[in-house]
């Protein structure tokens, strides 16, 4: 299976040309199944056995690739934990999955201690690079098993503001790393770049899993700096340039690059956030010998579903491809049946991809899973050669730089304020993240709202790109008989 680090020992002895690349070094798939098995020795001498969940919070680094292979090599569950979250946000994670420990990175290991310390668990500390050097960062008592065997609980926000625990299996991933590859044209002597957090399934899969398919190499940034990112491209010849939100209007900012690493790279990707045609276009101008790439997918269906590759990206705009080998996409309506060409509905997803369901939720994975097709909750169409379109969304959520974002979540912290009497977030355009988090106040009798300060309350208790970037005041909120809020006529008002 793709996920054993078995496969890691394989693609050692077939001596694949590939592995990974930190810091300026290269490690081999060697030295990494090394690092696998000394690491997972560590944590089963620690009593993480077949079925418990270990939470995993760290940056694109050695440490995170070998935590996730020694933990799945010992039939754990991962828990991947976003780099930025808070520590109030990890704590609930962890409750939420009955983790049994955590293991962090040195940068995030003081918010991991007080997020393990809260729910009781113990936290272990990895070095970033190899050699690993674990140790235990805060003593607890391991304890849960579960009955399940996923390989991951993947936390997604939904509308609701509960936690979505995304559960993924084994064989989810090896699919949808097949898919991806497939479409893509994965091929051993292929650099790719990890630019985004690898904590978030998708990116795990299409960035860094597709590479370890294929014994590929993939170049690990623990954060996107473009000066930087240009200088490993010339320095390691990276062919797969993967960017997310503010990264393409950083590179189109630039206007040009060098020669030589217009002469390396070979596919830029675009996602994680809606991106004008202008931006497209301006890639292909920059890298004029480069494919442009589009995907569209979701942690429920564990990474892309479709792709649109060359100049299918320009010559049909709004596109986000054709559906990928091994998986199902369809546009339904209301009643289920499939959509007429051209004809708007809602996209859903079939395969071996698609999620074994929402941990702990058995209501939200009725919703979501119906008669084997998971319902995205994003409305769609497909025209008369197969490709499909994104038209926009049922669900509230709002997509920030690649990020999903919870108004119910961020609008619980807003309600806390004691200058707060109501609330209502939705997400607004912006020109660089594609939507921003914007929060419309009522403040309570004789009360003013301080925007910096509202900002600075949400910022200390959930990670930063949930945190309102805008504020509207307003005297009530528009409710409709049901007393619940129209946030159509606040995107009308507010231009969202």
């Amino acid at each position: 299976m793709l996920t054993s680090p078995a496969f890691l020992r394989l693609q050692a002895q077939r001596q694949a040309p590939g592995g990974i690349v930190f810091a300026g070094r290269r490690r081999s798939y060697a030295e990494i199944a090394d690092a696998v098995d000394e690491l997972a020795a560590w944590l089963a001498a620690r009593g993480v056995a077949p079925g418990q969940r270990v939470g995993v919070i760290a940056a694109n680094e050695p440490a995170l690739v070998v935590s996730l292979f020694a933990l799945w090599g010992l039939g754990a569950t991962v828990v991947p934990i976003a780099v930025r979250a808070s520590r109030d946000e990890i704590a609930r994670c962890l409750a939420h999955a009955g983790a049994s420990a955590v293991l962090a990175d040195p940068r995030r290991l003081d918010v991991a201690r007080e997020a393990a310390t809260a729910v009781g668990l113990p936290a272990w500390a990895c070095d970033s690079d190899l050699p690993l050097a674990p140790r235990i960062a805060r003593r607890g008592r391991a304890h849960g098993t579960g009955r399940t065997r996923p390989a991951a609980i993947a936390y997604t926000s939904g509308t609701t503001g509960a936690p979505k625990g995304v559960m993924l299996t084994h064989e989810n991933f090896l699919w949808a790393t097949l898919a991806c590859a497939s479409a893509r044209g994965d091929a051993p002597d292929t650099v790719g770049a990890c630019l985004s957090p690898l904590t978030h399934t998708p990116v795990l899969v299409s960035h860094l899993l597709c590479r370890v398919l294929v014994g590929a190499t993939a170049v690990l940034f623990e954060r996107f700096d473009l000066a930087g990112v240009l200088d490993a491209v010339e320095r390691f010849e990276i062919t797969d340039l993967p960017l997310i939100g503010g990264m393409v209007f950083d590179v189109v900012a630039m206007g040009t690059v060098s020669a030589r690493v217009r002469d390396v790279v070979r596919k830029v990707s675009v996602g994680g956030a809606p991106t004008p045609m202008e931006a497209k276009h301006a890639l292909a101008r920059i890298f004029p010998g480069a494919e442009i790439i589009e995907a569209y997918g979701q942690t429920e269906s564990t990474d892309g579903v479709t792709m649109a590759r060359g100049t299918s990206v320009l010559d049909r705009p709004g596109t986000v491809g054709r559906t990928n080998p091994h998986v199902a996409v369809a546009v339904a309506r209301p009643d289920g049946s499939h959509a007429a060409t051209d004809e708007v509905g809602e996209i859903v997803i079939g395969g071996p991809t698609v999620m074994a369901g929402y941990h702990r939720d058995r209501d939200a994975t009725a919703a979501a899973v119906r008669d084997g097709w998971l319902h995205t909750g994003d409305l769609g169409r497909r025209d008369a050669d197969g490709w499909l379109y994104v038209t926009g969304r049922l669900k509230d959520v709002i997509i920030t730089g690649g990020e999903n974002v919870s108004p119910a979540e961020v609008e619980d912290v807003l309600r806390t304020h004691p200058d707060v009497a109501d609330v209502a977030v939705i997400g607004t355009p912006h020109p660089r993240w594609g939507e921003q988090v914007t929060a419309v106040v009522v403040p309570r009798p004789g009360a003013s709202i301080d925007r910096h300060r509202l900002t600075a309350f949400a910022g200390a208790r959930l990670a930063g790109f949930k945190k309102p970037r805008r504020i509207e005041v307003v005297g009530a909120l528009p409710r409709n008989a049901a007393n619940k809020v129209q946030t159509s006529v606040l995107r009308r008002q507010f231009g969202g």
